[in-house]
């Protein structure tokens, strides 16, 4: 649809100068747009079109009419540019969540490949929690998020879980630290304090339908007898165990390297540590929904070159 029709035939009228060569683009009869252009110069009160020899010429109206209308018709044209650019930007829009562990191992270079595929979308990556970040799935603030599977989770949530891999935790504490360098028995870690990246907020407790699992694995630590530090934040996290004694709670083993570089190890307990699923979560009306797709499968390939480092 153009700004309007008979418009559009008075433009291809008055640039071929020729109603029979206008109609024919028009895929128009001549008489139709003849009529139309008498049609057009009735409703507006002036002549715009005179009779040559060869077709027709513009008047001094018709001149106007035409630099005005063609105007209009690029505003026109430039506004459905537009609007259909909002509309592929709105569609393709990725909004996702992840832990810290999993942005360092494979998110990052898959947000990478998608802002690649689609420079001019918006992306929005949330990082936290795993019941924060299921929060903000529930509440359509994001459209997936990437975590370890969450035990007790509400089963009417309407949410679907996809596993792509498993892993094991391990404490970790700076070099040097008088823990480090040999076994330990879980008992020696009760002398420290503890440093708790993004810990469980009471506020998203009721997304779960069992806390028994959560309250195990806490008193296995100890940890109502111990000193906790929390952060949200990594950077504050490395902090707190380089610049102390505490003792980093379970986080992945798999972000060994990571931390090695700021100079924080794995403690070696006696203790083997349970494996878990990883995966991404959504919610099961957004399953198929095209950019969460792409993502599940760009996240798929950045995955494959290191599942050998997924201990």
């Amino acid at each position: 649809m153009i700004v309007d029709k008979i418009l559009r035939q008075f433009i291809e009228v008055a640039m071929f100068k020729n109603v029979s060569h206008a109609a024919n683009k028009l895929c128009l009869s001549q008489p139709t747009v003849t009529h139309n252009m008498k049609k057009l110069e009735e409703s507006l009160g002036v002549q715009l079109l005179e009779r040559t020899s060869t077709g027709v010429k513009t008047t001094e109206y018709g001149d106007l009419l035409l630099e005005q209308a063609q105007m209009m018709q690029r505003i026109y044209e430039n506004t459905l540019t537009k609007l259909a650019f909002i509309k592929a930007r709105q569609v393709q829009s990725l909004r996702m969540g992840t832990g810290h562990a999993w942005w360092h191992l494979f998110i990052r270079d898959s947000f990478t490949a998608y802002r690649t595929l689609h420079p001019t979308v918006n992306i929005h990556i949330d990082q936290g929690n795993h019941l924060r970040l299921m929060d903000l799935l529930l509440g359509g603030d994001i459209d997936l998020f990437v975590g370890h599977e969450i035990q007790g989770l509400n089963s009417k949530a309407g949410i679907s879980f996809v596993p792509l891999f498993s892993v094991t935790d391990s404490l970790f504490v700076r070099q040097g630290h008088p823990l480090s360098n040999r076994v330990i028995e879980p008992v020696e870690l009760q002398d420290y304090p503890c440093v708790e990246l993004t810990p469980d907020e009471g506020r998203f407790q009721h997304m779960m339908e069992d806390m028994q699992p959560k309250r195990q694995a806490r008193n296995r630590m100890h940890l109502e007898e111990r000193v906790i530090w929390s952060t949200n934040s990594m950077m504050a996290a490395v902090d707190m165990i380089n610049e102390s004694d505490a003792v980093m709670l379970s986080y992945p083993l798999c972000m060994a390297d990571y931390f090695s570089r700021h100079k924080i190890v794995p403690l070696q307990t006696t203790q083997p540590s349970p494996r878990y699923n990883v995966g991404f979560y959504l919610m099961r009306e957004k399953r198929d929904t095209a950019h969460v797709v792409q993502m599940q499968e760009l996240m798929q390939q950045h995955l494959e070159p290191i599942r050998h480092l997924l201990v």
